[in-house]
């Protein structure tokens, strides 16, 4: 079972609102409070999930911070904190629960809900204890002034973040579920290759495109789209990859909007034809020199001395920080063999998804938007496949 292989899954936090919370690891886990199993008559994937990232899971309980829905035609959903897990950690569970699917055979005794935790695990090493998150000089002062200097000074005050923070505490998070089929998916990744960028950067330059396309009548005062990559930091930490841990950091980008002419907001097979590969080409490149110096982003906690809570406090009411975020959690079985000819168990499909809606990037947080994007990020990416052909 993955809650004994994994101490994160049977961790709690306490004190999470002091200048020093700490992790708390539970003697055993009630499943039966933490895994919901829905009937045929559930409602739609993207509902569900939508409504698992509404459901803010409390600290200081007896109850581990991850939660699991389980629906009968197999689809599975596995809901954490993030104080527990990256986005690699979700790859992990998947790959802990399909080992586990092909080892393990049918009984005829009724199992136990209440899991017994061996007190031997022990959670991975934080990120400040596995690696070096220490600032340079340049970055220290590059933090002052991003505190002290009017934000009109920095592309932060001409980028179009949406609405300010919001004052009213909520975790609503527009969801919506899309996947290519695996051919289109090849094909993409061909395209990518032919162009010299990575499927991550291409991603994010058809984001900006899309954004530029809905924003080109917005004020002239804003010049640019403020984005973050998130960065696995495993590479430095050498936790492994199907290991429960929350281990990354992130490169961040302002990239300008594009005032596209009118007719070609809806013309998507013009737009394909105009896509700015070079950009695409230019973001893997960025995106590769940001990856030695990134463990500084989270060593930049330290110059809070400890005061998290009135720093983000401060932010509710103020403009917001990001326009949109795009994680690229990597390929998923690791080993082909765990989808290998013979094993019962496969992963057909998988989706992720990710919450942090009160300071998290616009985006998320207005429906319309979201699907307007959806809806023109989809028609963009098939008639660039389109073209292809």
């Amino acid at each position: 079972m993955s809650e004994r292989q994994h101490r994160a899954l049977s961790t709690q936090v306490h004190d999470a609102g002091t200048e020093q919370p700490f992790y708390v690891s539970l003697k055993i886990v009630d499943l039966s409070r933490i895994v919901r199993f829905y009937d045929a008559d559930s409602k739609q994937l993207s509902e569900v999930a939508e409504s698992y990232l509404l459901d803010q899971i409390e600290y200081a309980t007896d109850t581990p911070l991850w939660r699991l829905g389980v629906f009968p035609d197999n689809r599975v959903i596995i809901h954490y904190d993030h104080s527990i897990g990256d986005g690699q950690s979700g790859l992990a569970f998947h790959r802990s629960l399909l080992t586990a699917l092909n080892s393990t055979s049918p009984s005829q005794d009724e199992p136990s809900s209440v899991v017994p935790i061996p007190e031997s695990l022990e959670l991975q090493p934080t990120v400040e204890k596995a690696t070096d998150v220490s600032l340079s000089f340049f970055k220290i002062c590059q933090e002052i002034f991003n505190a002290f200097a009017p934000i009109r000074w920095r592309k932060a005050g001409s980028s179009w973040t949406g609405e300010e923070v919001t004052r009213q505490e909520t975790m609503f998070t527009s969801t919506r579920l899309w996947s290519l089929p695996p051919e289109q998916a090849d094909s993409l990744l061909k395209i990518c290759r032919l162009h010299e960028c990575t499927i991550t950067s291409f991603l994010h330059t058809a984001t900006v495109m899309v954004f530029s396309t809905l924003l080109r009548d917005s004020p002239k005062r804003y010049k640019y789209l403020a984005s973050d990559i998130p960065i696995s930091l495993r590479r430095f930490t050498k936790a492994p990859a199907d290991v429960f841990c929350d281990h990354v950091s992130a490169g961040y980008f302002f990239s300008p909007i594009t005032r596209y002419p009118p007719e070609l907001v809806d013309d998507f097979e013009a737009l394909a034809k105009r896509f700015p590969w070079e950009d695409a080409a230019r973001t893997t490149s960025d995106l590769r020199k940001k990856v030695p110096k990134c463990r500084q982003e989270v060593g930049t906690l330290n110059l809070l001395f400890g005061r998290y809570q009135p720093f983000f406090r401060g932010k509710i009411g103020k403009k917001r920080h990001g326009t949109f975020e795009l994680s690229n959690v990597g390929p998923f079985p690791f080993d082909k063999s765990d989808n290998e000819a013979g094993r019962k168990w496969k992963v057909g499909e998988m989706f992720f998804g990710q919450c942090d809606a009160l300071l998290g990037a616009t985006i998320k947080l207005d429906d319309v938007l979201a699907q307007f994007f959806v809806d023109h990020f989809r028609s963009l990416v098939e008639a660039i496949l389109k073209q292809a052909q």
